[in-house]
């Protein structure tokens, strides 16, 4: 019984500091999925599909400045809507904020981040590139990184460059686009603990 009653009184304190302090775990919690390494110059640079217009602004803003030694950038995004594809859609907005066509590489029937990670290989290991910046938005970094860095292997070097975001890990929990983030992105982290990546070459969606 007294056992009992310590095992109780345990539980009350750790719930009571949680409570006390969810503040400051619910952020660090939005701030793990966050991943950024520092920038240096890499053969090219990958910017993943998503959001309305960012992470390409930041994908042409890192070329431009000179960091793709190969000059080239790789878009990865497949089906969106009609004959269009989202790597389609990406050009057509690198290409309005100054980046070459003839530096733009389409990586476009992916359908999941692992599958942008194994056909951005396939062009890759075509062109021989050896390293990339990737680029996406914040909350999807960490697991980005992770899945690219797990099927690039020991091969080709992947580093981090996330973009300028409209989400902020500043009380994330308390504005609805930025919870249900928060949320997609540990069930899907939560998926690959459970699952991990897959290691065969998958060509095709």
């Amino acid at each position: 019984m007294f056992r009992c009653l310590k095992v109780l009184i345990f539980f009350v304190l750790i719930f009571g500091l949680v409570y006390l302090g969810h503040g400051f775990v619910l952020e660090k919690a939005g701030r793990f999925l966050y991943y950024k390494d520092a920038l240096k110059p890499a053969d090219v640079i990958v910017v993943l599909a998503g959001e309305e217009s960012e992470r390409v602004e930041h994908g042409v803003k890192l070329f431009k400045e000179g960091w793709a030694r190969k000059d080239r950038i790789i878009l990865a995004g497949g089906p969106a809507v009609w004959k269009y594809t989202w790597a389609s859609l990406m050009m057509n907005h690198a290409i309005y904020l100054g980046a070459p066509k003839n530096a733009i590489l389409l990586e476009d029937k992916s359908r999941s981040t692992e599958e942008d990670a194994r056909l951005t290989k396939e062009i890759m290991d075509k062109y021989g590139y050896k390293s990339c910046i990737l680029v996406t938005s914040p909350y999807h970094s960490r697991r980005a990184t992770k899945i690219f860095r797990k099927v690039m292997g020991n091969e080709i070097n992947v580093s981090s460059s996330p973009s300028d975001s409209w989400f902020k890990f500043e009380e994330w929990w308390k504005r609805r686009r930025e919870r249900a983030m928060v949320f997609n992105e540990y069930s899907k982290f939560l998926w690959l603990l459970v699952f991990d990546v897959k290691k065969e070459n998958a060509a095709t969606p």
